[in-house]
């Protein structure tokens, strides 16, 4: 059976999370650098499953999924949403062991626990851009197939079906593959944002990359 793109679930957060851990170190595994696997799933995959303003769609490639866009249609509401619902019960169980000199924590760990302890808004400059913002990670079997840009496509037209007009994203900077990607898609740079964020107008996208 060919991979299909469908709506993302609940039942799918087991296979976002394995995915998100598998693409975190800038496109790469991360999986030998936590002792705490699931924290990079828990900060930017779980929460589009669970809170306000948000939908997703994975690639289903008989019955595993192995890619995903994930994203949020109003940002702040978004935000508003993880911060009542969401973040509390990370920083209550992670938040301790920070302080607990026998948790076998590594340095990736720390980080990411560090992120939900600090957890921040979304910048102004991107704000000003985009009310929406956008996830996509892509398992290495799966890449380079075109299916990232498919992802894309349906993301775009969920947010024109829902009157959304342009929307941003984040990555890691290291990421050049990824930045290649995004810019052929056009994406561009926003001006005034720190390194690593871009974005697209739905104009822009229609005219540029379909």
């Amino acid at each position: 059976m060919a991979p299909i793109i469908r709506p993302a679930t609940k039942a799918d957060e087991s296979a976002l999370s394995n995915i998100c851990l598998l693409t975190a170190n800038a496109g790469t595994s991360s999986k030998d650098l936590h002792s705490h696997p699931a924290l990079p799933g828990l900060i930017y995959a779980l929460p589009y499953l669970n809170l306000e303003s948000t939908w997703g769609f994975v690639l289903d490639d008989d019955g595993e999924v192995v890619e995903y866009v994930l994203g949020a249609s109003d940002t702040r509401k978004f935000e508003e949403s993880a911060e009542a619902d969401w973040w509390p019960s990370l920083k209550a169980r992670y938040g301790p062991l920070l302080q607990d000199p026998h948790a076998a924590l590594t340095v990736a760990d720390r980080t990411y626990i560090n992120t939900i302890m600090t957890i921040k808004r979304t910048s102004d400059a991107m704000m000003a851009f985009a009310p929406a913002h956008l996830h996509i990670d892509i398992l290495p079997s799966h890449q380079r197939q075109g299916w990232g840009r498919k992802l894309i496509a349906r993301a775009m037209e969920n947010l024109q079906e829902n009157g959304v007009k342009s929307v941003c994203l984040g990555m890691d900077p290291k990421n050049t593959d990824a930045a290649a990607f995004y810019t052929r898609l056009g994406f561009m740079k926003l001006k005034g944002a720190e390194e690593g964020i871009m974005g697209i107008t739905v104009q822009q996208w229609e005219e540029y990359a379909v």
